[in-house]
């Protein structure tokens, strides 16, 4: 009974890889020009509130088509016995395609989450490693 191991989803790793990239980069050079006075800090704000509202957009869409965090599959029995057969047969048919959906959701929404941890530990726990550091 020893079943093969999945294979790792490389694309949705590379996938994943490319929009850590891509949203970090954007927002550490909105960062960069920022301090340098080269845009005005509020842009800076502004990216912040957008990288937020489009952070909880994703996680309430990606929440909607999962079902909320269940992660076991939709059966006929979950549907109500009110619903006509060929009605349980097209919920079931598109179960599939909604946690399909809502996992590409999940690649921005964990990028713009690694944009927030970074800048909380950028923030409150790099002034204390480097005065750790200087102290030595």
């Amino acid at each position: 009974m020893s079943e093969k191991p999945k294979k790792p989803n490389v694309k949705l790793y590379l996938l994943s890889a490319v929009a850590i990239v891509l949203i970090f980069g954007l927002y550490r050079v909105v960062v960069m020009l920022a301090e340098n006075e080269y845009i005005p800090m509020f842009w800076l704000q502004v990216m912040m509130w957008a990288y937020m509202i489009a952070g909880c957009a994703l996680f309430l869409t990606a929440f909607i088509l999962r079902r909320g965090f269940s992660g076991k599959p939709l059966t006929e029995d979950d549907i109500p016995d009110t619903v006509g057969e060929a009605e349980k047969l097209a919920i079931l048919s598109t179960d599939k395609r909604r946690k399909k959906i809502a996992k590409y959701l999940m690649i921005p929404l964990v990028a713009i989450i690694f944009v927030f941890m970074y800048e909380i530990i950028e923030l409150y726990y790099f002034p204390v490693i480097k005065s750790w550091v200087s102290s030595l």
